[in-house]
């Protein structure tokens, strides 16, 4: 009786503990802004519920233009470092910047009107910067290794980590901002910044630890 065939995409655990780790911040932010984010915009700003739900309206729906876009170039993308790891490494600093940029209070803008289309251009501009990491960053699960089982293993590390981002997400941005009780925008700020580290670090972490297959580089 013949043995199983080797597995010829085998990954070690290291490789999927460092491609799972790019999920990390993508998870990280996503907590904060679904729950504080419209809170921040409400009760630290002063915007209106109804204008807090427009922005975010305003910048969820560029996803559907977004996402598919992304999707298509980074197919089409052909680099030595290969075509999806490439929007890891560039796409990392926008990402984090743009996060940042969501929580601070613009002292020229005074306007309900003006607040609405400041966050609701922030917010477009966040997805936007998010989309062109993290659309490469799922496709490339399946380039990794050709092998169902590999895939399902690498895809329960990495949300391992997206549930990891989300726990610390939720614990530790209030104990941050509430560092400044007399001042939650620049509690709010701070907090921003210092998530901003945890969300591009893992972006360079997977570029610099994973190789694509040759098909994707020549």
């Amino acid at each position: 009786m013949e043995g199983k065939p080797k597995l010829k995409n085998k990954l070690s655990l290291l490789t999927k503990l460092i491609y799972g780790s790019g999920d990390f911040g993508y998870s990280l932010n996503n907590s904060i802004i679904a729950a504080l984010f419209p809170i921040f915009m409400m009760d630290v700003v002063g915007v209106t519920p109804a204008l807090a739900a427009a922005a975010l309206f305003i910048g969820r729906s560029w996803d559907y233009i977004n996402d598919p876009l992304v999707g298509y170039l980074s197919d089409r993308t052909r680099t030595r470092w290969g075509r999806r790891r490439p929007w890891l490494l560039f796409g990392a600093i926008p990402f984090a910047l743009t996060f940042v940029v969501l929580w601070i209070r613009p002292t020229f803008v005074t306007s309900q009107t003006g607040l609405l289309i400041f966050y609701a251009a922030a917010y477009l501009i966040y997805e936007a910067s998010a989309t062109t990491v993290y659309m490469p960053y799922f496709a490339l699960t399946p380039e990794l290794t050709q092998d169902y089982d590999e895939r399902t293993r690498l895809s329960s590390v990495r949300m391992s980590f997206s549930i990891l981002g989300g726990v610390l997400a939720a614990f530790f941005h209030g104990i941050i901002v509430s560092q400044f009780p007399q001042d939650p925008r620049l509690g709010y700020a701070i907090s921003a910044a210092i998530w901003a580290f945890a969300i591009a670090g893992p972006c360079f972490i997977t570029f610099f630890g994973t190789k694509e297959p040759d098909f994707a580089i020549n």
